[in-house]
C-alpha cells in the first residue's frame, strides 16, 4: 500500500485533502495517514466512514483479505495460520500458542502480519472471555466433590465449537478474498 494506494487515490480523485476527508468522515487526520502510508488496515467503522465519502464499498479501498503484494505463497500461511486454531481440540489453549508461533515466524510478511494480528486479537478475547466464566461457573457450581463440574466441560466444548465456527468462516472469507473478521478490530 506504498504509492498505488487505492484510499489516496479516491481522495485526490475526490479533490479531497486528507484534512477534509478527516472534517467530512470524522477520522482523524493521523489515521487517514496511517491508511494512506500502509501502517494500519484499519477497522471497519474507519473503512466504512472514509467509503462513505469517497461514495465506494469499504472493500474498494484496501483489497482487505489479500493484501497488496500477497502471494500463493502468502495466502498458503495464512491459511496454516487460520487452521493452527484448530490446536485446541488437542491442546488448552492451542488456538493461541501455535497460531502466535507461525505468527512471529512470518510477521516480517506483510500479509500474513495483518491477517495474524486480526486471528490472534480474536483468539485471545473470544479465550479469555469463555474461560473467565468457565472459571466463575467453578467457583459458585459443585466444586467441593474435587471433580471438574459439568458446566466447565460444556464451556470447554463451546470454545471448541466457536472456534471450528470461526476458522470455516475465516477460510471461506480468505477464498472469497472478503476483509477477515470484519466485526472485530485488531488489538495489537
Amino acid at each position: 500500500m506504498k504509492e498505488d494506494n487505492k484510499l489516496r487515490k479516491l481522495r485526490v480523485t475526490n479533490n479531497l485533502t486528507q484534512e477534509e476527508l478527516s472534517k467530512q468522515s470524522g477520522i482523524s487526520i493521523r489515521t487517514i495517514q496511517r491508511l494512506e502510508k500502509g501502517l494500519t488496515s484499519g477497522s471497519s467503522y474507519t473503512l466504512k466512514a472514509l467509503a462513505k465519502v469517497l461514495n465506494v464499498a469499504p472493500n474498494q479501498l484496501f483489497d482487505l483479505a489479500k493484501p497488496q503484494g500477497a502471494e500463493k505463497a502468502d495466502i498458503d500461511k495464512i491459511k496454516f495460520l487460520n487452521f493452527s486454531i484448530l490446536s485446541v481440540l488437542l491442546i488448552p489453549f492451542g488456538n493461541i500458542i501455535l497460531p502466535t508461533i507461525i505468527y512471529l515466524r512470518n510477521r516480517k510478511n506483510k500479509a500474513v502480519n495483518q491477517a495474524g494480528r486480526k486471528i490472534i486479537s480474536f483468539q485471545i478475547v473470544s479465550t479469555f472471555v469463555l474461560f473467565f466464566f468457565s472459571v466463575l461457573i467453578f467457583l459458585f457450581i459443585g466444586r467441593g466433590n474435587g471433580a471438574i463440574p459439568l458446566p466447565v466441560f460444556i464451556i470447554y466444548c463451546m470454545i471448541v465449537i466457536v472456534n471450528v465456527l470461526i476458522v470455516i468462516r475465516t477460510a471461506i472469507d480468505i477464498e472469497k478474498e472478503n476483509e477477515l473478521l470484519s466485526f472485530f478490530p485488531n488489538l495489537f
